[in-house]
């Protein structure tokens, strides 16, 4: 952006601070327009963008003064960016643990997500949840409880939660297998 400016002869700074002032002027309006292509493609946080922001190299004045503009005329709304991720995450499968793990990883607190978690799902519910999940999961051999305990856990679920779903779902198969002899 500076180049085209100096380019098309925009650019006669009689001192250094006007040289700077032109500087920082070009770095926040290149800070603004990646903020924006940034959020054209998906929803960020503002941890997320900041992140992003000082590893293009912006410097962290810069990168503060963007962002809390961005958030104030809305185009970054962490509570946005929870509620989608959080409906987007609990329909791919994954329990509450996980759900909270990765909002704190991408900078959200959920005490901070209003109606957390009772909006969003039935804490009670978990253990339903994790039967359908875990009915959807092929294992088999001398360590299918293990795998299927382990595989529940990844996916966010207590340790609890993934071992009554685990024994209950192989309990049924095994119900099945001899229905089915």
């Amino acid at each position: 952006m500076l180049a085209s400016k100096k380019k098309a002869d925009e650019i006669h700074p009689a001192s250094r601070a006007e040289l700077l002032y032109v500087v920082g002027e070009t770095s926040i309006a290149c800070a603004k327009a990646r903020i924006e292509r940034l959020i054209d493609r998906r929803e960020y946080s503002s941890s997320e963008v900041r992140k992003k922001l000082r590893m293009d190299g912006y410097s962290a004045r810069v990168v503060d003064d963007c962002i809390a503009r961005a958030c104030h005329v809305g185009l970054i709304s962490d509570k946005r960016y929870a509620d989608s991720f959080i409906h987007s995450k609990i329909y791919a499968g994954w329990g509450m643990q996980r759900i909270e793990r990765e909002l704190k990883v991408r900078g959200i607190d959920v005490r901070d997500v209003p109606g957390w978690p009772y909006e969003y799902l039935d804490p009670e519910d978990e253990l339903s949840r994790a039967k359908e999940l875990a009915q959807t999961r092929r294992v088999s051999g001398p360590r299918a409880y293990e795998k299927l305990v382990r595989y529940l856990c990844t996916r966010g679920f207590t340790t609890s939660v993934a071992s009554r779903a685990a024994r209950h779902v192989l309990e049924e198969r095994d119900s099945q297998d001899l229905v089915d002899f």
